[in-house]
């Protein structure tokens, strides 16, 4: 008896390499893996629009209580508007990539960590510098959201870089 290769026959007499089969194997976790990066990119309007909506009620709310009455029921609803904004932000970058990829609370708090850190911090130092400048309410809140609403567009920017650079090295 001849000793067995590494290359098992079909019933059809073809031999199948295992080295194609591994290959195969590869190309589909590839392929996976680039989906799953894809799924995590936001499109690139979303950063700005997310800015925006976090900046525009700020300024809202500080012509709000400038000329105070009714100006203060406007407020609200630009302030609604712009959690509307947020939601349907999100949920759009969610149905456009066209891959859902779950993951638990945990894991998002994880991935999230740095850029919300680095938010946390931004704000609490524009608010300082505000107060040390003798900013009034206003002009603070304007300032911190500016800040806020920039650094959420910053995040999501380096977000898309970092995932780019690996959707290159998947190939």
């Amino acid at each position: 008896m001849s000793p067995q290769e590494n290359t098992p026959t079909r019933s059809g007499g073809t031999d199948v390499s295992a080295d194609r089969a591994t290959e195969a194997l590869r190309s589909v976790e590839s392929a996976r893996e680039g989906a799953r990066l894809r799924a995590g990119l936001t499109p690139a309007w979303y950063g700005p629009a997310a800015a925006a909506a976090l900046i525009v009620p700020a300024l809202g709310q500080a012509w709000a209580e400038e000329s105070g009455g009714w100006g203060a029921a406007l407020s609200l609803v630009i302030s609604l508007v712009g959690l509307a904004v947020v939601l349907v932000l999100v949920n759009a970058a969610g149905r456009r990539a066209g891959v859902t990829v779950t993951r638990s609370w945990s894991a998002r708090l994880r991935r999230a960590a740095v850029p919300l850190s680095a938010l946390l911090a931004a704000g609490l130092v524009t608010w300082g510098l505000c107060h040390l400048l003798g900013a009034d309410r206003a002009v603070t809140k304007i300032a911190l959201f500016t800040v806020l609403g920039l650094g959420v567009w910053a995040a999501f920017a380096a977000r898309n870089a970092s995932i780019g650079r690996k959707l290159q090295d998947v190939g």
